[in-house]
């Protein structure tokens, strides 16, 4: 598939039937198994980076072409997550483009329009690709600065936020109604973030500079940005508060990630921001647990992103956030000594393979076999369950730091199952 010409779609639904079927937790609303989904693209945090369970490789596809099919699939996946269809048919998949169609009509009729210089779309799937392709643009600079890339790039995943909102509502919104959401939502987002630009103490030159940015990266009407640009020496939290006590799960998450990640941005958290933050926490009602997730959330996708994000390697120390996140596990697993315990005591292989380890050394299929277990048992917690755990980061010595030693045999050894057989540390 080349997302650079014309037809791409078609290509990515034919991918798409034969390699990703939606893994679905009945525990879990539909909307808690789209964040699960989409969380590890990176569309929620305005860097989608790869597809989920990478049925197409898109490392190699410029960022641009790259952003336009993981916007892709994240509505399609909205709209299958909500139909509860994990395994669409291609007729299925080609009414959700129509559906598509008709949605952006709503939203953004501007981008349906063809200009003098353009061909006009033979069908759906063409239209699409053109309304796609205006909708995603990425200045260069995008991922040279964190607060612009940020902040260009995050407006994505309102657009699957208002889509989920027309699906609920039966496809019954108005183009009116359908902009109204999209704008409170953008409005909001800008509102909260100038908030935390004031907190992290930049100088108040710089705050206008981007706060004005922000703006000019919205949908806007020339009227609404010359309002948005006054109100910034006026910003009101309670306002945003206001906003969020009438909306549901997903929005309230994406608000509570967009605020730690912002917070994070510059290495460190000063008072004002703690404080903050956990007032942020109670008006979002999220619990306890929820929040963890988020925390970790963020940490998971820069430990396994690490490489491919540029702000985050200049911004982020790889050792602290890898420590950080270790010992982030370790204090919620030891809340769940009971359950951990049980898990592994009835899976007899893994009971089997670390009595093993105690005579010997593992082979490095044995290994594999320990880690992914322990992984697996790791995915049973209920603050991991909505989480994509940074797989590459959780070898068998991490593992062993992060289970409490109650939940191991009484006379089992953790040193021993990572030495090698010359008797020195391995890492996998």
């Amino acid at each position: 598939m080349d997302p650079t010409e014309r037809g791409w779609i078609a290509s990515f639904i034919e991918a798409r039937i034969d390699n990703s079927i939606l893994e679905k937790n009945e525990a879990l609303s539909f909307e808690k198994n789209l964040y699960k989904r989409l969380q590890p693209t990176g569309i929620i945090y305005g860097h989608p980076l790869q597809l989920p369970n990478n049925f197409i490789e898109t490392k190699d596809f410029p960022i641009k072409e790259r952003m336009e099919v993981i916007l892709l699939e994240s509505l399609f996946s909205a709209n299958l997550f909500h139909q509860q269809n994990n395994k669409p048919s291609e007729s299925q998949l080609n009414k959700i483009v129509d559906d598509l169609n008709i949605f952006y009509n709503k939203l953004y009729p501007h981008l349906s329009k063809t200009s003098f210089f353009e061909k006009k779309a033979k069908n759906n799937v063409e239209s699409l690709e053109k309304i796609i392709r205006k909708r995603v643009e990425v200045k260069k600079e995008w991922n040279i600065d964190f607060w612009r890339g940020f902040f260009q790039n995050i407006l994505l995943f309102i657009d699957v936020i208002v889509y989920l909102e027309y699906l609920k509502s039966d496809r019954k919104l108005s183009s009116e109604d359908v902009q109204k959401i999209n704008n409170d939502l953008q409005w909001n987002i800008i509102h909260l973030l100038s908030v935390i630009i004031k907190l992290s103490n930049k100088e108040a030159t710089s705050d206008n500079n981007y706060f004005h940015y922000f703006i000019d990266s919205t949908s806007f009407s020339k009227e609404e940005k010359e309002k948005a640009n006054s109100s910034f020496n006026d910003s009101n939290i309670e306002k945003v508060y206001d906003f969020l006590e009438k909306d549901n799960w997903i929005i309230r998450k994406y608000f509570l990630e967009l605020s730690l990640l912002s917070i994070w941005a510059d290495h460190s958290v000063n008072l004002s921001e703690k404080k903050f933050f956990d007032e942020l926490s109670i008006e979002l009602k999220l619990n306890t647990t929820e929040i963890a997730a988020s925390s970790l959330a963020i940490e998971a996708f820069v430990m396994n992103n690490w490489t491919k994000i540029h702000y985050l390697q200049s911004k982020q120390n790889y050792l602290v956030l890898s420590k950080r996140l270790t010992q982030r596990m370790k204090l919620i697993s030891h809340k769940y000594v009971k359950e951990i315990k049980q898990e592994i005591e009835e899976d007899k292989e893994l009971i089997h393979l670390l009595g093993v380890a105690q005579r010997r050394p593992l082979s490095i299929e044995e290994k594999n076999k320990v880690r992914e277990q322990l992984i697996d048992i790791l995915k049973t917690i209920p603050t991991f369950l909505i989480l994509a755990l940074p797989g590459s980061f959780l070898t068998v010595p991490v593992l062993m730091k992060i289970l409490p030693k109650e939940v191991l045999p009484s006379s089992f050894d953790p040193n021993m199952i990572t030495q090698s057989r010359r008797g020195g540390i391995v890492e996998g």
